[in-house]
């Protein structure tokens, strides 16, 4: 008898075996994405224009075969499915294969949903991964105008919702040239040889933030300084620490006309202002001064760079935009089209600049193209009066 209850105890323990454990009771098959945080992955803030890619796992766990997979990408055009391994896969329990996902945001601050669901002919084969990512850069674009127009305009980056006086100048300022950053809006009252300065959303307007400056036209600003070009007869570049202190109305020194003012992470360029123009460049501290990096420009005035290339307006009778390597190299004084240009600006999808309506030429818009050149739009912003200096937000 005790023999017979151990023999029936043994196969009652051998069925035990056969039974699949918890979640594979059928042999189904199992789907996961990976990487993913609670179903959901998130690729964070992507500037505008430029793009993120991740590839993700697609893993069967369970006790069978898929059967032939498809892989459906749904919701926002932002997200592109670029390659896929496991569309038409019967994918075999422990195996893998893999879905690139590409993240090209189209709008500042815009947060774009989307989902990825695989599924194969067996119920339990599915699963599905919520993607989501915020379009990060620029906000707005900005500008002055020439002198007798006290006022700063601005529009939404893709050139909406103009606002031609959204800063409004009391008094003998005029605020010709711009430069923006995380915080502030500056400006250059050429009329007073001082520097203003307000908050973001044009409130706190401090005309007189740097004083003592002579004729000043173009400015800049980086994480460090505002730097400035003195245009009447001193000549010079003037640099002063963002809060406004430390002013150094000679921080370089002997210079001919300079109007255009930028700044990368190792240099400062400026331009002269003259028939013979040229773009001068300088060491971020003000040494290794070079009047004539890049020459055979005229009447150059505005200029900005990114990290790639360098771009100046070449204004009046001229009239385009020029552009070159950022080691002063592939000089291209005809990059693109412009009337009477004045100042230039640039983010990561575009060229901006100020056409100005000298000679007969249009009047009064910001021009806009790719920054390759094509893609022309000389109306971009329309209803401007003589726009000089151009601004775009950080990124």
């Amino acid at each position: 008898m005790k023999r017979s209850i151990l023999t029936v105890g043994a196969l009652a323990a051998a069925a035990a075996l056969l039974v699949p454990a918890a979640g594979k009771a059928d042999g189904a098959p199992a789907l996961t994405f990976t990487p993913s945080t609670n179903g959901a992955f998130d690729y964070g803030t992507v500037v505008v224009c430029q793009t993120a890619a991740q590839t993700f796992t697609l893993t069967n766990s369970g006790g069978s075969a898929t059967a032939a997979l498809t892989v459906a990408l749904t919701g926002s055009a932002a997200f592109t499915k670029t390659a896929d391994s496991c569309t038409a896969t019967s994918l075999g329990p422990g195996k893998s294969c893999g879905v690139t996902v590409v993240f090209s945001p189209t709008s500042a601050g815009q947060s774009d949903p989307a989902t990825l669901t695989a599924s194969g002919r067996k119920a339990a084969a599915t699963t599905s991964l919520t993607l989501t990512g915020t379009g990060g850069g620029p906000r707005h674009i900005y500008w002055g105008h020439s002198p007798f127009v006290p006022k700063i305009g601005r529009a939404d980056i893709d050139g909406q919702n103009a606002n031609q006086s959204f800063i409004s100048i009391i008094g003998p300022s005029e605020p010709v040239w711009v430069a923006v950053d995380s915080a502030h809006i500056y400006w250059t009252n050429l009329g007073t040889g001082e520097i203003g300065r307000a908050d973001l959303d044009g409130n706190n307007a401090n005309q007189s933030f740097i004083t003592g400056a002579s004729n000043p036209q173009g400015i800049e600003v980086d994480s460090a300084h505002i730097y400035w070009a003195n245009f009447g007869a001193a000549g010079t570049i003037g640099r002063a620490d963002l809060d406004g202190n430390n002013v150094n109305q000679g921080f370089i020194t002997g210079l001919v006309a300079p109007v255009g003012v930028a700044v990368d992470s190792s240099h400062i360029y400026w331009t002269k202002f003259d028939f013979n123009g040229a773009i001068g460049r300088a060491d971020l501290d003000g040494n290794n001064v070079n009047p004539s990096f890049i020459t055979g420009a005229s009447v150059v005035e505005g200029v900005a760079v990114d990290s790639g290339h360098i771009y100046w307006a070449n204004g009046f009778v001229v009239g385009t935009i020029g552009r070159a390597d950022l080691d002063g190299t592939n000089v291209n004084q005809s990059f693109i089209p412009a009337f009477s240009p004045r100042g230039v600006a640039v983010d990561p999808c575009h060229i901006y600049w100020a056409n100005g309506n000298f000679n007969g030429d249009i009047h009064g818009t910001i021009g806009r193209a790719d920054l390759d050149g094509q893609n022309v739009n000389q109306n971009f912003i329309t209803g401007t009066i003589t726009p000089e200096g151009v601004a775009v937000d950080p990124h």
